[in-house]
């Protein structure tokens, strides 16, 4: 298995993307995941900055393992015209992704926001709608989305036995779980609660959190026990099902939010690195 580096952890430092890929190959990254936002949102980057993008990522080696779509809160709206919108966006994020050598795309905020004065059931059918139409579009091109849960009450997928059911009502091939560790210890979900998704994990996360939420910060300075998640992983065979899909699998470390700064990148990604490696030894590069 391979470890990642998700490049949040700069974005929200005011490190761009062009800067940051750099950095994370010099500290032995060959795999990044890349978010949709700032620097690297594809709608706002003309066609040369996205070749510039990609042959920056050719030239240092690195793989994009995974394409962040953090714009994606909207998909279950109310109003058409704002479905549409993050339906523009994500094909776009799609797209992007191709390009640059990769396949995988994860869809964030837990596959939409409840609103008020829309019935939740109304919104559930949205964001079913919505799954279904992206995984339409992306089958005949080989783009893999994968769904993460968000650990809130006003998430629509919030847990993994949601999550289950949304793989279910949308029911499409190319469609799978991303697992969040920080997450699921937010849910009180433990390793063996994965199972309500096993075999149909593409992807995970690295998150640290404290008791009740997820702070994105340093991982090791929190509560989450990633090797407890990770032992679980390994026997149920996640490496063997991503591979079944051709893709190598990838645990990727994830810090930093849009709402929160980050005052030394480069320090939580060396100290994150050094918890991470010797809490799960078989885990390299």
């Amino acid at each position: 298995m391979h470890l990642a580096l998700n490049t949040m952890v700069y974005e929200a430092g005011k490190v761009g993307l062009k800067e940051s890929l750099p950095r994370i190959r010099e500290f032995g990254f060959a795999y990044v995941d890349l978010n949709a936002w700032r620097s690297g949102n594809p709608a706002e980057m003309s066609g040369a900055q996205r070749k510039e993008i990609k042959k920056l990522l050719d030239d240092l080696g690195l793989v994009s393992s995974q394409l962040l779509l953090i714009n994606s809160r909207d998909m279950a709206s109310s109003k058409a015209a704002e479905r549409r919108s993050v339906m523009d966006y994500m094909k776009s994020c799609a797209e992007f992704q191709l390009e640059l050598g990769g396949r995988q795309v994860l869809v964030c905020w837990g596959a939409g926001v409840y609103e008020l004065g829309t019935a939740k059931a109304q919104s559930w059918i949205n964001s079913v709608n919505a799954l279904r139409e992206f995984s339409e579009w992306c089958l005949d091109k080989g783009v893999l989305i994968e769904l993460e849960l968000d650990p809130h009450v006003y998430f629509i997928v919030n847990s993994l036995e949601r999550m289950a059911a949304m793989l279910e009502d949308v029911d499409m091939p190319n469609l799978f779980a991303n697992i969040d560790i920080g997450h699921l210890h937010i849910t009180r979900e433990s390793p063996a609660a994965m199972e309500k998704v096993r075999s149909r994990i593409l992807h995970v996360h690295i998150r640290e959190t404290d008791t009740f939420e997820h702070t994105n910060s340093i991982i090791g300075t929190g509560k989450v026990d990633i090797e407890a998640y990770y032992d679980k992983l390994v026997g149920m065979g996640f490496d063997e099902d991503c591979r079944r899909h051709g893709e190598e699998p990838v645990i990727d470390i994830e810090m930093g939010e849009p709402s929160r700064s980050v005052d030394e990148p480069d320090r939580w990604v060396s100290q994150s690195l050094k918890h991470v490696q010797k809490a799960l030894r078989g885990l390299g590069f």
